[in-house]
């Protein structure tokens, strides 16, 4: 941490406990540790509130922070509305109040008084610090795996490595930054960053999840047109026409037989039609305006009583909508599919002011921010039942770098932060 070294305790406090947690999000069976940080963070952030009630509450007066209200609301109607509340109610603890909530607004409490640069630093360091930890564990999953037998890219291993995809998503833009703009001492950074973007291509493609792969391709492509390189997004193309033709021709020796599917299979995967989201619309079209209620328990009770009165259906039995915008609009009608349409848009609008009036270490984090809820949420959650626990912790780093741009105004009058 010797970008840290100059801090106070008390920066180093907020940031390390913020970061830490980052770190450790996406890793599995810690759960008692990741309370426990959050514990502290919790702690900290009311410790925070008492002292500077009228300040903090500045940090929430902004466009973004009004469409979490909102959405809060449209969840708040799904409950009042659902045909089984008591469903609704246990449903909304974990992702929303104790996830999306919880993040959303400790995290730019605890950050409130931290310089704009510094959170930038925070964010990079905990991302790329995640990312690699994330993969390090996956590498040691497989090890494990082959003790019993199984073998990467079949049916038995994606059992055990689909999760980690979301994490792959989460972190992966650190990547993307990384080769955009190169650190001094090429000859340690070169070297490690091709190890660790090898790591990353055999991790994702172990996670076999087609939906992922699709989010990073497009991912990937965003960054390019963002950042003006149209010889990258030329090589990007050809490169993507190349490798799937020599994966559709390779003997299937060469190359796992269940992966060699994934990545030729060139239909939706029961997601349209009569298969996941085309049932969710059936449902969703007998009650467009009014919704059902919140909660994917509620959603897979209510699919598995209907499913005898539509045979065309692929599934008899609930797998969910595969996609968060039909999600919330079952829920909550159409102020369901109003309040995460504005959710959404709020995020994306706030992470591409932050781009735009901003350069050097603040643009990047910016970037890392943007590209990870487009990749994890919006464009996953266009094919798969994203989670939007996660999202908060994406906010609230807006809502904190965002005040403390404001805040510091005075120091960089020209908005612009090297």
């Amino acid at each position: 941490m010797m970008l840290f070294k100059d801090y106070s305790k008390k920066s180093l406090w907020n940031l390390s406990i913020i970061g830490l947690y980052i770190i450790l999000i996406y890793l599995p069976d810690i759960t008692r540790y990741k309370n426990i940080v959050m514990g502290l963070i919790g702690a900290t952030a009311l410790w925070y509130l008492v002292r500077d009630f009228k300040t903090i509450c500045k940090i929430f007066k902004n466009n973004l922070a009004f469409s979490l209200l909102f959405l809060l609301l449209t969840i708040g109607y799904s409950i009042l509305i659902s045909v089984d509340p008591s469903i609704s109610i246990k449903e909304i603890n974990k992702p929303i109040l104790n996830g999306l909530l919880l993040f959303a607004v400790t995290f730019p409490i605890v950050l409130y008084k931290e310089k704009p640069t510094d959170i930038a630093k925070m964010v990079m360091v905990a991302f790329a610090i995640g990312l690699l930890v994330l993969m390090i564990n996956n590498i040691i999953q497989y090890y494990f795996e082959y003790q019993k037998n199984i073998l990467p890219f079949t049916w038995k291993s994606q059992y055990f490595h689909r999760e980690l995809s979301y994490g792959l998503l989460f972190f992966f833009s650190i990547i993307l930054i990384c080769y955009h703009y190169p650190q001094k001492h090429p000859i340690i950074y070169w070297p490690s960053l091709i190890i660790a973007s090898f790591l990353f291509a055999t991790s994702i493609l172990g996670t076999l999840a087609r939906g992922a792969w699709i989010s990073l391709a497009i991912i990937i492509l965003l960054f390019l047109i963002i950042n003006r390189r149209w010889l990258l997004i030329i090589i990007l193309f050809s490169s993507l026409l190349l490798f799937i033709s020599i994966t559709n021709n390779i003997p299937k020796k060469f190359i796992p037989e269940y992966l060699q599917s994934k990545l030729t299979q060139v239909n939706s995967g029961d997601r349209f039609n009569n298969g996941t989201q085309g049932s969710a619309l059936d449902l969703i079209f007998e009650q467009p305006i009014k919704g059902y209620g919140y909660g994917n328990q509620l959603y897979h009770n209510i699919y598995n009583e209907r499913a005898k009165e539509y045979p065309e259906w692929t599934f008899k039995k609930s797998i969910g909508p595969h996609n968060v915008f039909l999600a919330f609009w079952f829920a909550g009608g159409i102020l369901g599919l109003l309040g995460i349409l504005y959710f959404c848009s709020s995020i994306i609008a706030q992470g591409i002011q932050l781009i735009r009036k901003n350069s050097g270490i603040i643009r990047q984090a910016a970037l890392v921010l943007l590209m990870s809820f487009l990749g994890v949420y919006v464009l996953r959650g266009l094919f798969e039942n994203a989670y939007i626990n996660q999202v908060g912790i994406l906010v609230g780093l807006m809502l904190a770098l965002r005040h403390a741009l404001l805040n510091n105004q005075s120091v960089t009058p020209s908005g612009k932060q090297q």
